[in-house]
């Protein structure tokens, strides 16, 4: 089974991503210079990420992604896009700010969960409705505060079916 990346090292991956974007070859001081970090410690963590076997990179040499990193990759850049999109579509939130909580949610759940939101989230994107019901008037709650009457009765009802 494939060992969970911790958020440092996931953070050093796709640092990595970013700039083989960028540039065609990347050395440890690019990774360093991105992130703000000295070489040293950019180094321990690149090693690390070589024997976990996400990055292919000998001492002095470029770094490149192997496939189970480039998977991981595409992976989180996905989950992060479902979920902000999530938070500034449905929640009406500002994308920086949906950006930031992406990041956040991504790492405080547990893997199920977060495949669960993001299978979910997934659905509600690809649904033929073009929004539901519930959506509608959970946005208009959330502008106004306040509980359509609409919402109000079949909450009741809905409360009053389940006794």
């Amino acid at each position: 089974m494939q060992e969970k990346l911790t958020k440092s090292l996931e953070t050093y991956l796709m640092a990595i991503d970013a700039l083989l974007e960028i540039k065609k070859t990347i050395i440890v001081k690019d990774v360093a210079e991105y992130l703000h970090f000295g070489g040293a410690t950019v180094s321990d963590a690149i090693k690390k990420l070589k024997e976990k076997g996400y990055v292919n990179y000998e001492p002095y040499s470029t770094i490149n992604l192997t496939e189970l990193g480039e998977k991981v990759v595409i992976i989180k850049k996905y989950r992060h896009k479902t979920i902000t999109q999530f938070l500034n579509k449905v929640l009406d939130i500002e994308l920086k700010n949906a950006e930031y909580n992406a990041e956040q949610i991504e790492y405080s759940m547990t893997d199920d969960v977060l495949k669960r939101l993001v299978h979910f989230l997934d659905f509600m994107e690809q649904c033929s409705c073009t929004e539901p019901k519930w959506m509608q008037s959970c946005k208009t709650t959330l502008k106004t505060g306040q509980i359509s009457k609409n919402c109000q009765s079949c909450s009741n009802k809905c409360c009053n079916d389940n006794n």
